[in-house]
């Protein structure tokens, strides 16, 4: 039995068939640097007629986060989907923001696509908010992924990772014995075809890296502003360990800053988890507020001595 071969037509058809059914369609472009990951998405948003790649193209998380959850029945192009959804931390909050948001906003019915160099990189939470992965295996040639969903009550992996890694590993080995092994991406359990598609032309080409340069361009400015935060609170967490901020002084410099006292203190208490300190933001607080009280009686006993001179 031949595979399915797709077009890019046919699967932008597909897409749009499901938001019209109300269900959201996020699509993950997988593949080796300069193999066709933008291209292929090229071709896949703009067989929409109402697709504006200015408005609609990113590689900024806090960008697309917003796209998603300002837009319906609109698009969202990531082209560098692995700085935006790769394995966070547990308080990376953009990245916990773009879970939440692409969950909550499903019912915006957004049509959103992202490349990314290796699909299973991405945090397991995204993974299971993806509807479909096209694998760029040459240029010009895709493999279709769809997850298995059907029959799933105890499993949450969708795309039966541990049955299809045996068989890589299977195929790893052969090819290692023979290089002209032809891997049979159909035997996967999330196969569902194939898609071929043509090189962006030259006009394309120009536009497409003008939008990337730009970006990155923004990208660069977010980063700045980020270290700067970062930098806020290294600065305040050096001036509490060297006892000059009491919890009054904390929430001045937070109110200053315009940041919420609340959100200041978890990230100081999990910057001295990480560095390995035993004694947490209270403590130090507890300690600096123990100086205060005991210099103030210091100093009321040294006025009373003085005042007892004076008479």
């Amino acid at each position: 039995m031949k595979p399915v071969v797709w077009s890019v037509q046919e699967l932008a058809e597909m897409v749009r068939k499901r938001t019209n059914n109300y269900f959201d369609s996020n699509i993950a472009v997988s593949g080796l640097r300069g193999i066709g990951k933008s291209t292929f998405l090229w071709k896949f948003f703009h067989k929409f007629s109402d697709f504006n790649m200015k408005d609609k193209f990113t590689t900024r998380r806090k960008r697309m986060i917003d796209l998603i959850r300002k837009h319906k029945y609109s698009y969202c192009w990531n082209d560098e989907l692995i700085s935006v959804g790769s394995k966070r931390t547990f308080f990376d909050k953009e990245q916990n923001e773009l879970i939440h948001v692409l969950t909550k906003y499903r019912n915006h019915f957004n049509i959103v696509g992202g490349a990314v160099p290796f699909f299973f990189t991405l945090d397991k939470e995204l993974l299971k908010l993806f509807g479909m992965h096209i694998h760029i295996i040459a240029r010009g040639i895709g493999v279709v992924h769809l997850p298995r969903e059907e029959g799933r009550m105890y499993t949450e992996d969708l795309w039966d990772t541990k049955i299809n890694k045996k068989l890589e590993e299977k195929w790893s080995k052969k090819l290692q014995e023979n290089p002209d092994f032809k891997i049979p991406h159909h035997r996967y359990t999330t196969f569902a075809g194939y898609v071929y598609f043509g090189p962006m032309t030259e006009k394309q080409e120009k536009v497409y890296e003008e939008l990337k340069a730009e970006e990155r361009g923004d990208n660069e400015v977010e980063e700045d502003e980020q270290e700067q935060k970062e930098s806020f609170y290294e600065r305040t967490l050096r001036m509490i360990k060297e006892g000059k901020l009491d919890e009054k002084g904390l929430l001045q410099i937070c109110l200053f800053n315009d940041k919420k006292l609340s959100n200041v203190k978890v990230r100081l208490n999990q910057m001295l988890k990480d560095e390995g300190e035993s004694r947490t933001l209270k403590d130090f607080l507890k300690e600096k507020k123990k100086n205060n009280d005991t210099n103030n009686l210091h100093n009321n006993s040294v006025l009373k001595k003085l005042n007892k001179m004076d008479m």
